[in-house]
């Protein structure tokens, strides 16, 4: 068990203590003469006044006595002052604020972010800041909608660092970082929310801090005042803690709860589920392809299939289907003429056209909408086959001979091929579980 010595600011504010006391004395027993006659010439009206006083207690005294002959109705019993609300319950909106809980956890939070712009500093120093305003207003548009799901009411704040570095990390107190390397690699809202959310819950539940604290053998609040105080083990401890951030270097246990509850955030922010998961396969994906390079936020380790298999695993128990073409921006279609004819294409792939005319635009809008719901990564081949000249993917009619159009076989290998090209961009996922 530590102790903690009163030293620097402590021992300041027991000499400010003292010395107040000591002025209060001297104050009194030095009391100017003037002010003492003062007093003195006062006395006899004080004196008037307490008797006058004394006189209108007994007749209030004379008044109690009747009443209390009078019979007395029978006092409401008094209220049970119901308990204070949790902090907990207050940032989520369901019940007012204890002040003590409150408080408590206002400065446990100031803590955290001074510790939090003491890291940030020396980050900064390092690490060249980016402040490119379309990528620094994204990420904050997405921030928005993440911030209101977390469990604390933590004032996070973004930063770009310009580095190649796939990496993402949130130091105490809010600071969240991204690398300029990760938003080139993810290109779709879904999986930087997924990265976002996550970082956040490592800030949300002082992950960082718990370690670090647990290295040191130490509690959050002895570790606060090693890291405060500015004493010899302030610098080395501070380190620890930026590391752990940085590196992404949790434990299994912290790494799968920041998953379990990011997946949460993304789910109640509406943010498609399925980012986590196509998030941890582009990781493992770059891994493969360039197994030198610094992946901080995903090292390679053999517990990231674990994690991925737990996103699945998670995403089919609440009966989520996984589908990743939008977290992926892949299978997007869009109609195009071209000289004389109208055309549907799929990822700049054309899969079905004919002449321009009424009947053929209506078709291709028709089908283009059918293919927005149903055109999926997850579909096997089979799924996406003909009864007699009509094309059907699973049970649903997509479209039958047209007169002018191209015919509905060609339009199945077209979306065919049109599938096979979107896997390959995205390898690693088993899309056929």
């Amino acid at each position: 068990m530590h102790r903690l010595r009163f030293g620097g600011p402590c021992r300041g504010l027991i000499f400010v203590f003292v010395l107040g006391l000591t002025f209060a004395f001297l104050t009194c027993s030095l009391l100017p003469a003037t002010l003492r006659s003062a007093f003195s010439a006062n006395a006899a009206h004080a004196a008037v006044k307490s008797a006058s006083k004394t006189e209108k207690k007994k007749q209030e005294k004379k008044k109690q006595a009747k009443e209390k002959k009078k019979p007395q109705k029978k006092a409401a019993p008094a209220k049970t002052a119901k308990p204070a609300a949790s902090w907990k319950a207050v940032a989520s909106g369901d019940a007012p604020a204890d002040g003590e809980n409150a408080e408590s956890e206002d400065t446990d939070l100031a803590k955290e972010r001074e510790i939090g712009r003491r890291a940030l500093a020396k980050i900064e120093e390092q690490w060249p800041i980016n402040m490119d305003p379309a990528i620094i207003v994204r990420l904050n548009m997405i921030l928005n909608r993440l911030e209101p799901h977390m469990e604390r009411r933590i004032p996070y704040e973004i930063r770009l660092v310009a580095t190649e570095a796939l990496n993402a990390f949130c130091l105490p107190g809010g600071f969240i970082f991204f690398t300029t390397g990760i938003i080139d690699l993810l290109k779709t809202d879904s999986e930087l929310a997924a990265v976002m959310a996550h970082e956040m819950i490592h800030a949300d539940r002082k992950h960082s801090l718990r370690m670090a604290a647990e290295s040191n053998k130490v509690n959050l609040a002895a570790l606060a005042v090693m890291l405060l105080s500015g004493g010899a083990a302030a610098p080395i401890i501070l380190a620890q803690v930026a590391q752990v951030a940085i590196t992404n270097a949790y434990t299994m246990e912290l790494e799968a709860e920041a998953d379990r509850l990011g997946l949460d955030v993304l789910i109640a922010s509406g943010y498609s589920p399925t980012g986590m998961v196509t998030l941890m396969e582009r990781f493992m994906d770059e891994e493969l392809k360039q197994p030198i390079r610094d992946y901080g936020i995903y090292m390679d380790h053999p517990e990231s299939k674990k994690r991925l298999q737990a996103a699945l695993k998670t995403l089919r128990e609440r009966g989520i289907p996984v589908t990743r073409k939008h977290s992926l921006g892949l299978l997007r279609t869009a109609l195009r003429e071209r000289g004389k004819r109208e055309e549907l294409t799929v990822d700049g792939l054309v899969v079905w056209g004919g002449r321009r005319t009424p009947e053929t635009r209506e078709a291709l809008e028709k089908a283009q909408a059918i293919l927005d719901e149903d055109l999926q990564l997850e579909l096997a081949p089979y799924d996406v086959h003909m009864k007699g000249e009509a094309l059907y993917i699973k049970n649903r009619f997509v479209t039958g001979p047209a007169k002018g159009m191209d015919g509905t076989e060609s339009f199945r290998k077209n979306l065919l091929k049109a599938l096979d090209n979107a896997r390959r961009r995205h390898p690693t996922a088993k899309y056929f579980q």
